[in-house]
């Protein structure tokens, strides 16, 4: 597997549902990382101080707004970033949010088969920013770093969006995504429409700089219930002489912890 970390986003935010003994195994593997004193320190390190920076930002933002958490997971059938698989097969990935008065930090995780070292079988994402809205508009800008348990610190991100909807049905937007580090540019367009409450589809095309390659999908979603969704997504790139098509089952769980 060739593993690409130039602006990897996974496709679902990243996706699916193995056998019985890939998520058994999966889960013993989260358990061992958790377990990681190193990784504890580093997120409650980030999550420590994105919460004293944005109090000390805005004057009396603690007092004036409520500190609100979110948090689920999703299980897929495959774990794919810019149209390349990171997982041969099922892929687990919890996270958690914070949010208040726009400002917002948390944490993703996924397993994967490969990262920068072939040892590597989780990935890591930890990520501060604010969003908000203006009319129609939305904008969203933000910074990503991530991290996998035997290679470490991998790379960083500065990513910021803005999005557009013109009815309530209809939603178009523009991310980029860009590594200072490698000064590596990952752009993305999107478009998405939803059909009542409960289905949508959405459909994307994003280009990496620098040699890279592009990537495009296209997925439908139906919400089960408030927390619970379904989603069906088939992805592929423009790489010579590698298929990469994909199709991506994926149930995701979401909840509020207040």
């Amino acid at each position: 597997m060739q593993w690409q970390r130039g602006a990897a986003a996974s496709l679902g935010p990243g996706q699916g549902v193995g056998s019985r003994r890939a998520l058994v195994r999966h889960t013993a593997t989260w358990f061992r990382y958790f377990n990681d004193m190193q990784l504890r320190n580093i997120m409650r390190s980030i999550i420590a101080t994105s919460a004293l920076a944005l109090a000390i930002a805005v004057p009396g933002l603690a007092a004036a707004q409520e500190l609100k958490f979110s948090g689920g997971a999703t299980l897929a059938t495959k774990y794919i970033a810019d149209g390349i698989e990171q997982t041969k097969g099922a892929a687990i990935q919890p996270w958690i949010e914070g949010e208040i008065a726009g400002f917002y930090f948390g944490a993703w995780l996924s397993n994967v088969d490969a990262g920068p070292s072939a040892s590597d079988s989780v990935e890591t994402d930890l990520y501060l920013g604010y969003r908000g809205e203006a009319g129609m508009f939305g904008y969203d800008i933000g910074y990503t770093h991530y991290y996998y348990n035997k290679s470490g610190s991998c790379c960083g991100q500065i990513i910021g969006s803005v999005s557009i909807a013109p009815t309530d049905a209809l939603s178009m937007g523009v991310r980029v995504a860009y590594d200072p580090d490698a000064k590596v540019t990952n752009s993305r367009l999107t478009a998405g429409y939803a059909f009542g409450e409960k289905f949508a589809v959405e459909a994307l095309y994003g280009k990496i700089n620098k040699g890279g390659h592009a990537y495009y999908a296209v997925s439908g979603s139906y919400a089960l219930t408030d927390s619970l969704g379904l989603s069906l997504t088939l992805s592929d790139t423009d790489r010579a002489g590698v298929d990469d098509k994909q199709v991506v089952l994926a149930l995701d769980y979401s909840f509020s912890f207040n």
